[in-house]
């Protein structure tokens, strides 16, 4: 199931431990820029069931929100990998992501 999150490093924000970073809308001008909608949030993974059945994570309070675009260089190298998204957000908010588990 592919999830429109990323995890982070946990990272104070505000009175809250933020550990997730969702990125919920992207406007794409074709050819020249795209802006991404992104919000720092408590993201809480539920283990798999017993019966191998899983559920979908719970959903904390969003703790911070913005948008960043991308354009000229930052714009073409995105390529077709929806994780640089989430890289160019980290590194603008100075958060780390954790790695995305390898096949």
């Amino acid at each position: 199931m592919q999830l429109n999150y990323r995890q982070i490093q946990p990272a104070p924000v505000l009175d809250k431990t933020a550990n997730a970073i969702s990125v919920p809308y992207v406007n794409v001008q074709l050819f020249q820029s795209c802006t991404a909608q992104y919000e720092v949030r408590q993201v809480t993974e539920i283990p798999p069931l017993p019966d191998g059945q899983v559920l979908p994570p719970l959903w904390g309070p969003v703790l911070m929100n913005g948008s960043i675009t991308l354009t000229g260089e930052d714009y073409t190298s995105w390529g077709d990998d929806d994780n640089y998204l989430y890289e160019k957000i980290a590194d603008k908010l100075g958060l780390t992501l954790i790695p995305l588990p390898t096949a």
